[in-house]
């Protein structure tokens, strides 16, 4: 069963896509960003409703204050019924973003096809292998970088950086989220390889490809991990933003998906 945490860090890219959701809409986009067990979908002894739904309801329930934000980075609102979570911006005293953003978000969420907005785990076989040792490795470094960075200019922001490919797979377009020096949250996908040169080409799925094109002018970069040593977990990083990687790299179609039509 996923832990209240994971929920918490699971609705974070949830608000980031939507700008704010009430408790009910929460409950009923879930499924889009964790693939519930089958400890999650156990119904409820006190209400109608799965384990894991009803653990929404608890982080709103526990809450003792009327606003409350989490440091996941979110902030919940039980001045409304239901109760309303809103994505943040700042740091030191984080705020709930304002409403045009709110509605240039939720009317961009709409504007989408419904399949492109489920972050859903994927399970291809041919991206689990390339779902090497050394990229998870990759991945976990950034994240360590990423904390140490944050702590650096606010330590009560540590935690807005999370592993989301571990907590739900490749499915997100993005591997980790972290957040700069304004409180402007950043979504990080990491490339990592042994090779000393920067330039060796990566791979990236068709849904990170989307993403980073949806995201060009929202903080999203690629973190290049290179020369990366497995016995220290340690490498060199060079950090792409989504405008040059769209702009000066090339995308080479080399992987199909076949199926019977």
């Amino acid at each position: 069963m996923h832990t209240e945490r994971q929920i918490r860090q699971a609705i974070r890219p949830l608000l980031e896509l939507y700008g704010k959701l009430n408790t009910t809409e929460i409950k009923k986009h879930l499924g889009e960003v964790l693939e519930f067990d089958d400890e999650d979908k156990t119904p409820s002894k006190t209400r109608k409703e799965m384990l894991i739904i009803q653990r929404i309801g608890n982080i709103v329930a526990h809450q003792s204050e009327v606003t409350k934000y989490y440091r996941e980075g979110f902030i919940v609102d039980k001045g409304t019924s239901p109760a309303t979570f809103y994505a943040v911006v700042g740091l030191k005293k984080p705020k709930k973003l304002n409403q045009d953003e709110i509605v240039r978000r939720q009317t961009k969420a709409r504007s989408q096809n419904p399949k492109q907005k489920k972050y859903k785990k994927i399970n291809w076989e041919y991206e689990n292998e390339r779902k090497t040792v050394i990229g998870t490795m990759g991945e976990e470094f950034i994240v360590e970088y990423e904390r140490e960075k944050v702590a650096g200019f606010d330590k009560n922001s540590i935690d807005r950086v999370i592993h989301l490919s571990a907590l739900q797979g490749d499915g997100f377009g993005y591997d980790v989220a972290s957040v700069d020096e304004q409180g402007n949250t950043m979504f990080i996908e990491v490339k990592t390889t042994k090779n000393s040169n920067p330039d060796t080409p990566f791979y990236m799925s068709l849904n990170e490809k989307n993403f980073f094109e949806e995201h060009i002018d929202n903080n999203t970069f690629v973190y290049r991990v290179y020369s990366f040593n497995e016995d220290n977990r340690h490498g060199l990083i060079q950090k792409i933003c989504a405008k040059d990687l769209i702009a000066n790299y090339s995308f080479d179609p080399i992987t199909f998906m076949v199926h019977k039509k």
